[in-house]
């Protein structure tokens, strides 16, 4: 990484401390298009999979892999965007983000033709895949990472919701996108997503600052980093997402089996679910959070416990009905948790640590990704509601160490109780 020519500081924080609106829209794109590569996955993934023979654990095993090569790339990003600058490695991330979902596709088109079959299609997955995180975690933490740096820390909620809000924004349109264009081919969505990717690669070269690079002096290492409250809210973080990824895994085979659809009906019916979801969680981050004034620990809480609701109504679920407003709740319930959770990392740390932090928070997805999908797989393939319980129970101690967590408060008139540094 060394050899790499750092960029220069262009990271001034405005005079109201929000994000200029070039910048907003194009890590907003960025961010979420990463997503939707991740989202639509979840929905096309089960029904192609079964289609070309894998069990059901296989496929879960193809989801979790992002989460273990996310777990590496994501702090290995995130620690290069301090050296190399935010913009770089966003322009990086965002070039093996297009070549590895247009492997997938192309994987896919030789499985369902025939022309590879057996633990060859799953290790060809797995690869793709790998890639896939490569992008992803260079993307997501150095956008995080930058719009930390240019907006003041009373602003920091704003900067991060909208960040989520994009998350959000790509779990609509992934489904959506997979949705409509499968009936093109199960393959097709993967290519018109590959060239949504090069347009964030492009967007990133002309709006983008140059970004600062940190001294070896001023670099804070993840040694540092992973104690105090910041350890506490992440593992906190890694049980609730857990409990979230681990559920979301297996609605696929879920919807398919409880409603008694064929692949391409249930890719859509899921799809559907997922965008009421993230539409819910879009409109809590976009109107929601910017007209309330509660602290972020109650607004942890308040999604946790709506999140946990989900989890109950999405496996009673008797209707197609049923399962969209136990989606909607999921929506609701990350909607007020997950922008909280990321402000407070944020700021528990000080200006010379937001690249590495970010990449924590990436972490903390990673090892959920890891953990959960191959898990509620292999769970589901043995007992259909051994999953949602497990889920519900790991939400559950998610709540009780978010209760038992000191939670650094970013309203304003609050921001002076709290220092501007990490923990020692």
């Amino acid at each position: 990484m060394s050899s790499v020519q750092p960029e220069i500081q262009h990271t001034v924080i405005s005079a109201d401390g929000k994000l200029p609106l070039h910048v907003s829209a194009t890590l907003f794109y960025a961010v979420m298009i990463m997503v939707v590569g991740q989202a639509f996955l979840f929905t096309i993934l089960p029904p192609i999979g079964r289609q070309v023979g894998m069990a059901d654990y296989q496929i879960g095993l193809v989801m979790s892999v992002h989460g273990l090569f996310m777990l590496f790339t994501g702090p290995m990003w995130g620690a290069a965007s301090e050296t190399w600058g935010r913009r770089r490695v966003i322009i990086i991330g965002s070039f093996a983000f297009v070549i590895s979902v247009v492997m997938f596709g192309l994987i896919v088109d030789a499985a369902i033709s025939g022309l590879v079959s057996g633990m060859a299609i799953l290790w060809m997955l797995v690869g793709s895949r790998a890639l896939f995180a490569l992008g992803a975690g260079a993307v997501t933490p150095s956008a995080m990472a930058l719009a930390a740096d240019m907006s003041s820390r009373e602003m920091r909620l704003r900067a991060i919701s909208m960040l989520t809000a994009a998350t959000s924004t790509g779990a609509i349109l992934g489904p959506s996108v997979s949705a409509f264009f499968t009936g093109f081919g199960l393959s097709a969505p993967f290519y018109i997503i590959a060239v949504t990717g090069l347009f964030a690669a492009i967007f990133a070269r002309l709006f983008l600052p140059k970004t600062r690079s940190s001294s070896s002096a001023t670099a804070i290492r993840y040694r540092h980093l992973l104690k105090g409250p910041i350890l506490r809210i992440a593992i906190s973080a890694v049980f609730f997402l857990c409990g979230t990824y681990g559920t979301f895994s297996v609605i696929g085979f879920f919807v398919q089996d409880r409603f008694s659809l064929e692949p391409i009906p249930a890719a859509q019916a899921m799809g559907l679910g997922l965008m009421c979801a993230a539409a819910a969680n879009v409109f809590i981050q976009a109107f929601v959070l910017r007209r309330i004034n509660q602290s972020a620990k109650t607004l942890i809480v308040i999604g946790v416990c709506v999140t946990l609701l989900s989890i109950g109504l999405l496996w009673t679920s008797v209707s197609q009905w049923m399962f969209i407003a136990a989606m909607v709740c999921n929506g609701l319930g990350q909607g007020f948790s997950m922008p909280a959770i990321n402000t407070s990392l944020s700021l528990a740390a000080g200006p010379d640590a937001q690249g590495r932090l970010a990449g924590i928070s990436t972490s903390t997805q990673s090892i959920a990704f890891l953990v959960a999908p191959a898990s509620a797989a292999a769970l589901y393939q043995s007992i259909n509601w051994l999953p949602f319980a497990v889920g519900g129970v790991v939400t559950v101690l998610a709540l009780l160490l978010f209760l038992g967590t000191p939670i650094v408060d970013g309203r304003k008139g609050k921001i002076g109780d709290y220092k501007d540094s990490i923990p020692t």
